[in-house]
């Protein structure tokens, strides 16, 4: 197969997808844009082709760049599962060597998304109200890891905050919807608690006063579990 139209195609249909409209339906693209690829009449992005490649489960450099057939396809990890990795809660900050065990949260059968690395993929529990206008305490957060994903935050994006005090060695970890003020980033709590405020800093810094802050994932869905009567 000489074109990457050609080679997405074919991965398309390995994976079990018959029609384009069929794999649009399944990973929530964009239906014009997906069938331009895939019919050559424009070429995705770096991406775009790593979400296809996820997706079908075909290395994005072969879509890329073609070559010998990759091995047997795999049908889309969307039956995957994320672990739940810890809290996420503002204004409790904790000892920077205190680790989290995933052991010692309760893991809820929340689907990977195919269209991004799955290992990028974490499910964090809310605790708090300085985002109850979006979430509930008890919710879980389905994150992805802007270190390991094909991903930028976005203006209006939920997103997920750690904040380094270094000089009392705590860390804390919350969730703030991420909006830009000029060269400046702003944090802002969704709350109906007024005591919430937002965290303003510059990028290029990377810290709000005597803090280091930086963004480590944006949150793709919740997750809201119904407590059964026993």
């Amino acid at each position: 197969m000489d074109s990457l139209a050609e080679r997405l195609r074919w991965a398309r249909q390995k994976a079990g997808y018959e029609s384009a409209a069929d794999a649009v339906r399944a990973f929530g693209w964009t239906k014009t844009t997906y069938a331009d690829h895939e019919n050559g009449h424009r070429r995705p992005k770096i991406d775009q082709l790593k979400r296809y490649a996820q997706a079908f489960s075909v290395p994005w450099l072969w879509l890329h760049e073609g070559g010998p057939f990759p091995g047997k396809v795999k049908k889309s990890a969307a039956a995957q599962t994320i672990p739940i990795n810890g809290e996420v809660a503002a204004g409790q900050w904790l000892d920077i060597d205190v680790e989290m065990d995933p052991r010692d949260f309760e893991q809820f059968p929340i689907a990977a998304d195919p269209a991004y690395p799955h290992d990028a993929q974490y499910g964090l529990i809310v605790r708090g109200n300085s985002m109850n206008r979006v979430f509930r305490s008890g919710e879980v957060l389905h994150c992805l890891d802007v270190w390991k994903a094909p991903i930028e935050p976005e203006e209006e994006d939920i997103v997920i905050v750690e904040r380094i005090r270094a000089q009392a060695s705590q860390r804390e970890v919350t969730a703030k919807r991420i909006t830009k003020r000029g060269k400046l980033i702003v944090l802002s709590p969704d709350s109906t608690e007024s005591k919430w405020k937002p965290i303003e800093f510059n990028p290029k810094e990377g810290h709000d006063g005597d803090e280091e802050v930086r963004v480590v994932a944006v949150v793709l869905a919740t997750y809201r579990p119904i407590r059964r009567r026993k």
